[in-house]
């Protein structure tokens, strides 16, 4: 009786422990404490963005209705190259989201200005990240404008078949860029960090040639306006949206 006893004690004793283990593993975090005076600045800044990209010949036929030239559905080279002069978007947000041990967080940049997309590295500003380990990050860089302060221009040359004509690009509307970035751990708040922003405008621009568009042709310039939000564009939008990659990185 005794020993049953005894070991009746022993398997409550065992469960106590175990009760409390469980209660101590839910309810303390296995990070340090978000302090957001600890924090590590995050530099961010667009990297590599092309100044050439190409249409395929599926664009060719609105094109040749854009700009009344039939020549250009019957380009023999099947394809039209672009070289960008200008490039610019009208940046509101990066924000960088991630999963720091139980709790999901993010940290954002508010700002309302023009970047040059062509100026590598072109310096975005700093986001302050509290010290600890984020998991499952993603970056997200937000645009936003209208017909008369569009979200992003272009302005370049179209070329086919060994003509050149000037060619400017307005996107209009809210489009959010986003990119999957790989584990950041923040242990030394005295480190500064890089978030390196590549955008891949071939990719950009790969749906427009199935997209619909409105445009217009005149002293031998063309001009095409695009609206971000409209279902028309589901697939640019898309395409565009996920034409970002990052890569985080410090000394």
């Amino acid at each position: 009786m005794r020993t049953r006893h005894l070991y009746l004690l022993a398997v409550a004793g065992l469960f106590t422990t175990m009760f409390a283990a469980c209660s101590k593993d839910m309810t303390q975090s296995d990070q340090p404490k978000l302090d957001e005076k600890n924090a590590a600045s995050v530099n961010y800044e667009f990297e590599n963005v092309s100044s050439t990209t190409a249409l395929s010949a599926d664009a060719t036929g609105r094109l040749a209705a854009v700009t009344g030239d039939a020549s250009m559905a019957k380009a023999s080279s099947g394809r039209f190259d672009i070289t960008w002069d200008t490039a610019a978007a009208r940046l509101k947000e990066i924000r960088f989201e991630a999963k720091r041990g139980k709790d999901q967080v993010s940290f954002k940049l508010t700002t309302d200005r023009y970047i040059d997309l062509l100026k590598v590295p072109g310096a975005l500003g700093a986001i302050k990240v509290p010290v600890g380990t984020y998991q499952q990050v993603k970056v997200f860089a937000q645009v936003k404008g209208d017909k008369k302060d569009p979200a992003v221009i272009l302005k370049g040359r179209l070329t086919w078949d060994g003509k050149t004509i000037p060619m400017d690009i307005q996107l209009s509307g809210v489009i959010e860029l986003k990119a999957q970035g790989k584990d950041v751990v923040v242990s030394d708040s005295s480190v500064i960090w890089k978030g390196k922003l590549q955008v891949n405008m071939d990719l950009a621009l790969s749906k427009l040639q199935i997209g619909d568009f409105t445009g217009s042709f005149d002293s031998g310039k063309l001009v095409i306006n695009i609206d971000m939000n409209s279902n028309l564009h589901d697939k640019l939008a898309g395409a565009v949206e996920s034409s970002m990659s990052v890569e985080h990185t410090h000394d």
